[in-house]
């Protein structure tokens, strides 16, 4: 029976990209990682990853080992975890993925204080606002806002509270337009913004207070997936547009955006995090999870 270490070894050289990258992220020593693969090869009789000084590469039989032992390492990894959590020792690395509007609503000191709790703990946050493959891509945690919950069985969620969605745009537009509009019916006259890529057309729905229901249809002027790109769109004067508040709040708190007809909401979003199985969860994961909860229900 081959040594196990050498099969958790090989299974993060390849989980993480490279020797180079599994050193930073685990601390093993790239020439014992390097010893233990080639000694992995030794017992297959063949060669399992092709590296060089300029590239890495995973042989077909490399990814039929990673397969078939990534089970196992995930399960050997998640017992080192118990043992951790029972010293009371929080290390490792949290992969986030997160949209610089989220990033701006759960605030930088929110991190910030989380390294300082979690001294051992290494994070890396993607900034990005385009839908990750969790799995895929190796992410840990997943910010998403959404107007019904992801559907997806394989992910775990976990509810952080809702956001708005409102009608904004810069108090130039409204100058030039006359002033702000008082009646939805006045929003034809406007250029608008939507979220959507490549959209001809977009439909607006709306409530008001007394239950009372309307939609606006209309030509986006500029559509977009990017609802940070939108937003500073927005301020630059190009459109009125419809966006959560956590993307638009600092913008409007600093005077550069406008809430226009306030009375008119839209269906809020749910804020949340996704996660892979809590089942074998690593400590990091789980506290950085626990963080986030907190802090979002320190603000309700």
């Amino acid at each position: 029976m081959q040594d196990l270490n050498d099969l958790i070894c090989f299974a993060r050289v390849v989980r993480f990209g490279g020797f180079a990258a599994a050193e930073r992220a685990t601390g093993e020593r790239k020439s014992k990682l390097s010893k233990r693969v080639t000694r992995l090869e030794q017992y297959f009789g063949t060669r399992l990853i092709e590296r060089s000084t300029r590239s890495f590469r995973v042989t077909d039989m490399g990814r039929e080992v990673y397969r078939q032992c990534e089970a196992i390492v995930d399960r050997l990894e998640a017992t080192e975890a118990l043992a951790m959590t029972a010293k009371d020792e929080v290390r490792g690395t949290v992969r986030v993925s997160c949209s610089s509007g989220m990033m701006e609503y759960l605030g930088r000191d929110a991190l910030v204080d989380f390294m300082r709790r979690y001294p051992q703990v290494r994070l890396q946050l993607l900034l990005s606002s385009q839908r990750v493959d969790l799995i895929n891509e190796r992410i840990d945690v997943a910010f998403r806002v959404a107007t019904r919950f992801d559907t997806d069985q394989s992910l775990a969620m976990r509810s952080l509270g809702v956001s708005a969605r409102i009608l904004v745009a810069s108090p130039e537009l409204l100058a030039a337009q006359g002033g702000e509009p008082l009646q939805l019916e006045q929003l034809a006259a406007f250029p608008t913004l939507s979220v959507g890529e490549l959209l001809e057309r977009d439909r607006w729905e709306f409530a008001n207070d007394s239950g009372e229901t309307r939609a606006h249809a209309h030509v986006p002027h500029f559509s977009c997936g990017d609802m940070q790109l939108l937003c500073e769109s927005a301020v630059a004067g190009m459109g009125v547009v419809l966006l959560p508040e956590h993307v638009c709040g600092p913008e409007l708190k600093r005077g550069r955006l406008v809430h226009i007809l306030p009375e008119w909401h839209a269906v809020e979003g749910n804020i949340h995090m996704v996660f892979t199985t809590p089942k074998g969860m690593l400590p990091p994961v789980r506290a950085f999870i626990d963080h986030c909860v907190e802090v979002f229900a320190e603000r309700r």
